[in-house]
């Protein structure tokens, strides 16, 4: 198990060891739509979304990686994120169809770039 990775221990649409999960990584994570002061809306919830939200820092900044909970983020969510990303400069990963991508910045779209030319991973 890591931190915003789907896990062995996901049942239909709930953990299947809420009560006993450890306390890293489970319930030290805190998914975006559940943070304080989240832009997302009730429908982020991982388990009626599909996609789970998880924070991260970029340069500072708010950023967030979309990461399949039983679905690959469709282009209504992505279009979303895209809106959230252009207000707030807070750029996003996601996972479809089997590839990695990035969507923010010109400065992170150019560091992106490189860290893949690099070999390196995006996150």
């Amino acid at each position: 198990m890591k931190p915003g990775q789907p896990c062995f221990f996901r049942a239909e649409h709930h953990c299947s060891i809420y009560e006993r999960r450890p306390e890293h990584p489970c319930r030290d994570f805190v998914c975006g739509w559940l943070r304080e002061g989240s832009p997302f809306p009730e429908d982020f919830r991982p388990d009626r979304l599909g996609v789970m939200v998880i924070p991260m820092r970029w340069r500072g900044r708010e950023a967030f990686v979309l990461r399949s909970a039983g679905r690959d983020p469709d282009e209504d969510l992505l279009a979303w994120m895209r809106d959230l990303s252009a207000r707030t400069g807070s750029p996003f990963f996601y996972e479809r169809d089997g590839g990695r991508y990035g969507f923010g910045p010109p400065e992170f779209q150019a560091e992106m770039s490189e860290r893949v030319a690099r070999g390196e991973a995006l996150w």
